[in-house]
């Protein structure tokens, strides 16, 4: 796969600590796991809220409303 090119702002004596630090030939692939490990982590919160609301039972009352708007909508605007 192609490398994508991508402009960020970041603050001028951080970006000057890290490229101080982190050699130019490793500079991007840091950036990228680091991106990595954020879209994961957000990943598995968006999912623990997910699987809350599908088994909490305080939300049982909204479950069933749901369905019960799907059942009504499902054929909403398609011929008979």
């Amino acid at each position: 796969m192609t490398a994508a090119r991508a402009s960020y702002s970041i603050k001028p004596e951080v970006l000057q600590e890290f490229n101080a630090l982190v050699p130019s030939g490793e500079r991007s692939q840091l950036i990228e796991s680091l991106m990595e490990k954020v879209l994961i982590e957000r990943e598995r919160r968006l999912e623990a809220i997910a699987e809350e609301y599908n088994t909490h039972p305080d939300f049982a009352e909204v479950r069933a409303d749901s369905a019960l708007w799907e059942a009504a909508t499902l054929r909403d605007g398609l011929e008979d």
